[in-house]
């Protein structure tokens, strides 16, 4: 079972793309590249590369403006031939892990900012469990998901603009 688990803190990151007027790609890029993080795939339709890699982490710029921006902190690949054997524990051992990252968040330089509300914050994106706030004219969400049985189950932090809708 491949195995990927890091504790890079995104809090800095997700402090300054919050204090941008809008989400663009080359925005979001100089944020990524200012922080230390590397381009590693370049769309050719795009202005910015849109996968980016720190240590463990990736970072993934969705969209054409305004973009949203997923940073993948932890996964876990589905073990075959049978990944229903293995997918009750993957989630427990995902959903274990996001308390961490809320109270990462919570805590950090965002935290003061952090705004809770009823609202359903993620625009459709399905989660196996989740936190979400909204933040200054924005959307972050901390979850786990798992979006189909060829991908593997991860612990994401995303940031858009309220109001935009990015999951397909």
């Amino acid at each position: 079972m491949a195995l990927t688990s890091v504790n890079v803190d995104v809090s800095g990151e997700l402090s300054r793309l919050c204090d941008l007027d809008g989400l663009t790609g080359q925005a979001v890029e100089a944020v990524l590249a200012a922080s230390g993080w590397e381009g590693e795939r370049r769309n050719p339709a795009k202005d910015w590369a849109t996968t980016w890699r720190r240590e463990d982490a990736g970072a993934w710029i969705q969209g054409d403006g305004p973009v949203e921006v997923e940073f993948t902190l932890w996964f876990r690949e589905v073990e075959w031939p049978d990944p229903d054997t293995y997918l009750d524990d993957l989630y427990d051992t995902a959903a274990a892990e996001l308390p961490g990252v809320v109270s990462r968040l919570e805590s950090g330089v965002l935290g003061a900012r952090l705004e809770v509300c009823d609202e359903d914050l993620t625009g459709g994106m399905d989660f196996i469990d989740h936190a979400a706030w909204r933040v200054s004219g924005k959307v972050l969400l901390a979850g786990v998901k798992h979006d189909d049985t060829e991908v593997p189950v991860q612990l994401v932090v995303v940031l858009r603009e309220y109001g935009t809708n990015f999951s397909a």
